[in-house]
């Protein structure tokens, strides 16, 4: 038999190398961090320190001894690429290897949690329109076990959490290695033995011994506890609040401090102090994922979009977006709508606009203002805000109006010529004011506001205006046809057409800063020009980004915040020593 020889030449030993470099994330872990709606939560585990809970948005995870939540994953840290968590179903935590096993829909995804980096260990190991109910542990063997999804619902029994035993006989099995899978069809017939389950085989009733002394109440046997006002926790495990919604119970585990934990479907996770007989409530992300308007306060972060369902409304988060709070139509009859276009701050109070009038939050009394066309505003239609020292400038479907400081008093501002209508965005440079429209710009002094429409320049048609951003003298704002700069001072014009530098993809929000001007697009991510040397670099899924489809950006600090229809990326653009 003849062998065969290879010869490595060293100009192929840099090939590798310059693969294997380029194969690497450049990003650390916390440079991308996203938040959805984590309120309908799934399925939890607790180890010796932390507690990991699956919900239909990402991943959550409590450090018991600092006793404080992480950063959420949506996005996990592969290897060499993102790994989306796309919808979780179940995980367990596997404390002798440091693994958290997950679950979701489709895939079966594993994550080192001392590395903090995610596999992909199996993709469509189960077949179309099955569910993963159990995940267990047990000597060096790992199992994953299905049933029809369409079944699952039939297992619980009326008034009950505890599934019955039926689902025994829909249980498709899949063994593998407790540390680096390869999964396969288990045929055994027997029982593994000496197996940690999580899922439907763990959802027994709580032993009285775990309770510290407290009285059980079947069927599970919670504990009566003390719980915040407005809310009621039913032995079932149903969960209702103040506006008498029931949310149900979907999971519970006693840790070994003494904490009782459970997650709800629309609920979140609550933590039972077994020793205090108190209970507190942990809700995460904003109220809907639909992301389109960001203001960044002085200690808070308001936020909204198009989410006017159930449980859905406006959000405002601390600033390390780890506490929440929710603002329902339900809450006051003055939210009329929370389909939100703007948001910006006013004589210290955040103001927002909506599709169906201005809503004023007063943060000293903690109640809701709103003003409508009775107010004088041109339309209930409310699409841009911007405010100076003593004013707020109020873009409507129908015209531009301002509101005193003081009175609040709403004024009307006329216009000659074309009529200024249908307001996108309202910016001020200088001593001017643009107002962005459907028609193009409109160009006034702030003073006598007598607005006139201004033709585009830079060699640009005339075209509807989504946004313009300000830095300094210049004005940046975005058309279909690209991005355009213009200098107030100089009067000089330029602009970058979209086929040629943004990818042929529609540009949908703008934001200049002092050395980069962030452009995001309708299909492809968002875009960042180095004002300095001319570059533009590209930023999508494959980054780190929730979705391509960019609806706003922020800036707080070293971060950008970008809004997606898919909820919302905090983006760390200013770590030291980085490229992109």
């Amino acid at each position: 038999m003849k062998r065969l020889s290879f010869i490595l030449h060293p100009s192929s030993f840099i090939l590798f190398c310059t693969v294997a470099v380029f194969a690497q994330q450049p990003y650390d872990v916390g440079d991308w961090t996203s938040y959805r709606d984590f309120r309908n939560a799934r399925a939890l585990d607790v180890g010796a320190h932390e507690v990991f809970v699956a919900t239909s948005g990402g991943l959550l995870e409590y450090k018991l001894m600092r006793k404080q939540w992480y950063d959420p994953i949506v996005i996990g840290y592969g290897l060499s690429e993102p790994i989306p968590l796309g919808d979780p179903v179940l995980l367990l935590f596997d404390e002798g290897t440091g693994y958290l096993w997950l679950a979701t829909r489709e895939e079966l995804l594993l994550y080192d949690v001392n590395a903090e980096r995610w596999r992909r260990m199996e993709r469509h190991l189960w077949g179309p329109g099955e569910r993963v109910v159990n995940i267990g542990v047990g000597g060096t063997d790992v199992y994953v076990e299905t049933v029809p999804e369409k079944y699952y619902p039939t297992f619980f029994p009326p008034g009950s959490p505890i599934p019955t035993d039926e689902w025994w006989g829909f249980i498709t099995r899949y063994k593998g290695s407790r540390t680096f899978g390869g999964f396969l069809l288990d045929i055994e017939p027997a029982e593994p033995a000496d197996v940690r389950w999580r899922g439907l085989r763990s959802k027994v009733p709580i032993p009285a011994s775990d309770l510290r002394g407290l009285i059980a109440v079947p069927p599970v046997g919670f504990p009566s506890l003390t719980l915040p006002f407005g809310w009621t926790w039913f032995p079932d495990g149903t969960l209702m609040d103040s506006y008498l919604r029931g949310m149900p119970i979907t999971d519970w585990m006693i840790d070994r401090y003494g904490s009782l934990w459970t997650t709800f479907w629309g609920g979140g996770v609550m933590r039972a102090d077994l020793h205090a007989i108190t209970a507190e409530f942990f809700s995460a992300g904003p109220a809907g994922n639909d992301v389109r308007a960001i203001f960044v306060g002085q200690d808070e972060i308001w936020m909204g979009g198009f989410n006017s369902g159930d449980r859905q409304g406006i959000s405002r988060a601390s600033r390390d977006l780890i506490s929440w709070q929710f603002h329902e139509r339900r809450d006051d009859s003055r939210l009329r709508s929370t389909d939100v276009f703007d948001i910006a701050q006013f004589d210290g109070d955040p103001w927002i606009a909506t599709d169906d009038g201005l809503l004023a939050f007063q943060k000293r009394k903690k109640r809701w203002s709103a003003f409508t066309v009775s107010d004088n505003l041109f339309s209930d239609q409310v699409r841009a805000l911007a405010a100076t020292d003593s004013e707020l400038w109020v873009g409507t479907t129908r015209g531009l109006c301002v509101l005193k400081g003081s009175g609040r008093e709403v004024w009307r501002i006329g216009n000659a010529g074309i009529e200024l209508a249908g307001v996108n965005d309202i910016a001020f440079c200088l001593d001017t004011a643009y107002v962005a429209t459907p028609h193009g710009i409109f160009k006034g002094s702030i003073h006598d506001r007598e607005f006139r429409y201004w033709p585009m320049v830079g060699g640009f048609l005339d075209a509807p205006v989504p946004e313009i951003s300000v830095m300094g003298p210049e004005m940046w704002w975005i058309t279909s046809e690209g991005v355009l700069r213009y200098d107030q001072n100089t009067g000089e014009a330029k602009s970058w057409r979209a086929e040629t530098w943004l990818g042929g993809e529609e540009p949908s929000c703008i934001l200049a800063t002092p050395k980069f001007v962030w452009v995001g697009t309708t299909a492809s991510g968002f875009w960042r020009h180095n004002r300095t040397t001319g570059e533009w670099i590209q930023y999508t899924t494959a980054d780190g980004l929730l979705d391509n489809r960019v609806q706003v950006i922020r800036r707080d600090g070293n971060d950008l915040l970008i809004g997606t229809p898919s909820g919302l990326t905090r983006f760390y653009w200013n770590r030291p020593g980085r490229a992109r």
